[in-house]
């Protein structure tokens, strides 16, 4: 352990939304002593859309979870309170608010901005990472489909039976906020994922500057595939599909390594209960991998998942095989540490 904590300290930025970034920063408390978040602001679901319209900010679902989820203590009474959803029948709009998110539209209007906003809640809940919306400005995703339609909006972005999409962009158009940009610039490794592919981490990118910072950045730029495909984004999807649009977004040489989770041992059960959700779990291939490697990215596969929870009722989302968050962070570890040792010769 001498040479371990005489090694200089890894920085990791982890880009997506809410759930899938809490694994990632969980799982990697141990091994990096910087660790920051830049999060999807774009969502315009049932609750996050309705404190959109009511405090005129950029969607604070995502934040939200993730600051309950990375409190000093998650079960304290400010976390759990963040997380409460309201239960009022005789106000619809505020039916199912979750409060966090009116917690963080009254701090945004009391500062004048959101993002001083998200500080002062990740200080108010002792969160040790710094927590970065990817943009402060209040736009919208929206998606061309294959068959040419315009789709605005993330909810209908996602809606279910829709043709596949072709490309996203922002209404308006919108630039990421600096000290994201900059934690990208100075960080070892970079994670892209786990979480929704199209309207989380794709999203992410759509903001001017992020593809440009990942270009240039020296870390390296893992991305961590989902385990299923999602309802209404990635349907029919490959694994190498994913790696591909990714890719795509990227240009040539910026991915370096797309992490897999091995599902080639998932119970037939388990298999039957997502798929009757509609979610296929995604199973690497040969194909998948050569694929892969003929885009310039390494394939690294790995048992990744965390043990089978059972069924999970989630509010107004498809429930899915989760990463471990330890055995994630054990695997983000030694990429950065194999990657450093192969720069410094």
């Amino acid at each position: 352990m001498t040479e371990l904590t005489n090694l200089p300290p890894l920085r990791i930025v982890a880009i997506g939304g809410g759930g899938g970034s809490a694994q990632v920063l969980l799982g990697t408390r141990p091994f990096f002593a910087e660790r920051t978040a830049v999060i999807a602001v774009t969502d315009s679901g049932r609750s996050t859309g309705a404190a959109r319209t009511i405090a005129a900010i950029p969607a604070p679902g995502d934040l939200r979870n993730l600051l309950a989820t990375l409190a000093a203590d998650p079960d304290a009474i400010l976390p759990r309170l963040m997380q409460h959803r309201l239960r009022s029948p005789a106000v619809p709009l505020l039916d199912g608010m979750a409060l966090g998110n009116l917690i963080l539209g009254g701090l945004a209007q009391m500062e004048g901005d959101f993002a001083a906003a998200v500080e002062l809640a990740r200080q108010m809940v002792g969160c040790l990472e710094q927590i970065f919306p990817v943009a402060t400005a209040n736009t919208h995703l929206c998606a061309e489909l294959i068959d040419g339609r315009i789709v605005k909006e993330e909810i209908a972005v996602r809606a279910l039976g829709k043709p596949a999409i072709r490309r996203l962009f922002l209404d308006p158009p919108a630039t990421a906020y600096p000290p994201a940009l900059e934690a990208i610039m100075a960080a070892d490794l970079v994670v892209l994922g786990p979480g929704s592919f199209y309207t989380s981490v794709l999203a992410t990118l759509c903001f001017d500057g992020i593809v440009t910072a990942l270009r240039k950045t020296p870390a390296t730029i893992v991305f961590v595939c989902n385990t299923t495909t999602q309802p209404g984004q990635t349907d029919g999807m490959s694994i190498a599909d994913h790696v591909t649009r990714l890719v795509d977004v990227l240009g040539p040489g910026v991915l370096d390594v797309a992490l897999i989770n091995n599902a080639s041992g998932l119970h037939p059960a388990v298999v039957a209960r997502y798929s009757a959700a509609g979610l296929t779990p995604l199973i690497v291939t040969e194909a998948d991998r050569q694929a892969i490697r003929a885009l310039g990215v390494e394939p690294l596969v790995r048992d990744l998942a965390e043990p089978d929870p059972g069924p999970r009722e989630l509010w107004n989302k498809a429930d899915t095989i989760r990463h471990d968050p330890q055995t994630l962070g054990l695997a983000l570890w030694k990429i950065a540490l194999d990657r450093r040792d192969q720069a410094t010769g």
